[in-house]
């Protein structure tokens, strides 16, 4: 399998003057699951917005699955996180007055697409079918983030972006939304890149990468 992900000489400044991203280099392989660590406030999330296409660097490249996106037109890069990059967030970003079902089928109002059955499955293999018509206020943060993975997973996208997905979850709900996103990577081939601030939890990663100072050390795979 070849690299969905390839990045060459990426600044990201704020206020042309604060660089958080300071030419990072780096590829991601199909169906990989890559942890990037560091503190708050290192550019894990500015990094990830920038592969989403969700900002854009002040310099530098980013490839998703071949395409170049750095100068993509607004409207590409909307249909590039409709239909190849599924987002997951520290604050799940379910809406409440909506149920489990309806908030993962979300997708499907935008790309026009109709898969019933996909949504069954998702709930099956998440573990959240038994919530399916609860709404989303009333299920646990352990079942709000298994929705918001399985929303993610909703138009089939080759890559997952999450950001501080557990830091709103006790230790062993933080330990199974690591599981799902293992489950996501063996049963779709999903590419997972993942932040977090805890460096324990990206052990659960096969490949580790820390963000400091504006570079990345990039771990051995494990």
């Amino acid at each position: 399998m070849g690299d969905v992900i390839v990045v060459r000489d990426l600044v990201k400044r704020f206020n042309d003057r604060v660089e958080v991203l300071n030419g990072l280099a780096f590829s991601i392989a199909a169906g990989d699951f890559v942890a990037v660590y560091g503190k708050s406030g290192c550019g894990k999330t500015s990094l990830l917005n920038i592969l989403g296409g969700l900002d854009r660097p002040t310099s530098g490249h980013v490839s998703i699955e071949g395409e170049d996106i750095v100068d993509m037109s607004e409207d590409d890069l909307a249909r590039l996180r409709l239909n190849k990059v599924g987002f997951v967030f520290q604050d799940y970003n379910l809406l409440n007055n909506l149920t489990v079902r309806e908030n993962i089928e979300m997708p499907l109002k935008f790309s026009g697409k109709a898969d019933g059955d996909r949504v069954d499955y998702l709930q099956e293999i998440f573990g959240i079918g038994h919530v399916s018509n609860d709404t989303a206020n009333r299920i646990s943060g352990g079942e709000a983030q298994r929705t918001a993975i399985a929303r993610a997973m909703m138009n089939e996208p080759s890559i997952i972006l999450a950001d501080e997905p557990t830091g709103n979850l006790d230790d062993e709900n933080a330990e199974n939304v690591m599981e799902m996103f293992q489950l996501a990577r063996r049963e779709f081939g999903t590419t997972i890149v993942l932040a977090t601030h805890d460096s324990q939890l990206a052990k659960h990663a096969s490949r580790a990468m820390h963000l400091r100072d504006g570079k990345i050390n990039d771990e051995t795979q494990r």
